[in-house]
């Protein structure tokens, strides 16, 4: 290891877990997927309950917007996916609506 740089680093928002996990989550979407039409991104859980206030929004946002990409958002609070109380979906939409 280089420096704690490596290991630490500075996110959007009060939390990283709410930030830079979604960030990287959504670049590595991007990659696999780069040529759909919109994106759609929904969060659950803890992450969907207290993801504005953390600026989840914000790092997707920023992440879809520079790849010139549309983003939908959908906040569900109050459902859990099983295996981690801040779960995320990721869409990719085509043209056609598929």
């Amino acid at each position: 290891m280089e420096s704690l740089r490596q290991l630490y680093r500075i996110g959007t928002g009060p939390s990283s877990s709410h930030t830079m996990a979604p960030r990287q989550a959504a670049l590595t979407f991007l990659e696999k997927h780069p040529d759909a039409a919109h994106y759609r991104v929904t969060l659950f859980g803890s992450l969907a309950a207290t993801g504005r206030g953390h600026l989840t929004d914000k790092a997707l946002f920023d992440v879809f917007q520079a790849h010139e990409s549309e983003l939908e958002l959908l906040w569900l609070p109050e459902q859990q996916l099983p295996l981690h109380p801040n779960g995320m979906r990721f869409e990719a939409i085509t043209a056609s609506g598929s």
